[in-house]
């Protein structure tokens, strides 16, 4: 598996793509691809359709495009946490379920939009942010973050939680009360004041 991490950083763009699920990942490796597939068919098939020395300063952007990609992934870690990072996370999360279960909503809150913050995709703080959601009755932002959360490749394991997780919900929203009519003004009517 470690391998193929590794095998990733050989083609710009991918790894952002592969492991963070970045659009511009994608819109990279695909130009690469583009760019590598041109240049071999006017290298070796229609040689006389672009010039030697543009050909040739082609492929050293291709090389600089190639080289620049890896510097900027072995530059930002490589898209991995570092040792104390990975550990720091933990910890901050281990904080947050300790403020969950102790009923500390706000403080609980802060530090998952902290982990959210720092990883967009970690499926366990949205999980925890959704139930925390729907006990301090927010129901709407409690879907939204349920829903976020059923498009992550990695939420597959939490599916039987994420049901429940919405049963919860559905239960919670049947208990609130309903909302004031439209058309019933919340000001006391002039008649009934004098």
């Amino acid at each position: 598996m470690r391998m193929l991490r590794y095998a990733t950083y050989l083609w710009p763009g991918l790894p952002q793509l592969w492991f963070e699920g970045a659009w511009w990942g994608l819109a990279l490796a695909f130009g690469f691809g583009l760019l590598v597939n041109f240049l071999l068919v006017t290298s070796f098939v229609w040689v006389e359709l672009i010039p030697p020395i543009v050909l040739w300063l082609a492929w050293l952007a291709l090389g600089v495009i190639w080289a620049g990609s890896g510097l900027f992934v072995a530059w930002t870690g490589g898209l991995r946490d570092s040792p104390g990072a990975a550990a720091a996370r933990d910890d901050l999360f281990r904080r947050a379920l300790g403020e969950y279960l102790k009923g500390a909503w706000f403080e609980a809150e802060s530090m998952l939009g902290q982990l959210l913050a720092q990883d967009n995709r970690d499926v366990d703080a949205r999980l925890m942010l959704a139930s925390l959601l729907r006990h301090t009755r927010r129901p709407l932002e409690a879907r939204r973050q349920l829903d976020e959360l059923q498009r992550l490749e990695k939420a597959e394991k939490w599916q039987v939680e994420i049901a429940r997780e919405r049963q919860l919900l559905k239960q919670a929203e049947a208990a609130l009360p309903d909302p004031l009519p439209a058309e019933q003004p919340l000001a006391v009517d002039m008649a009934q004041a004098a």
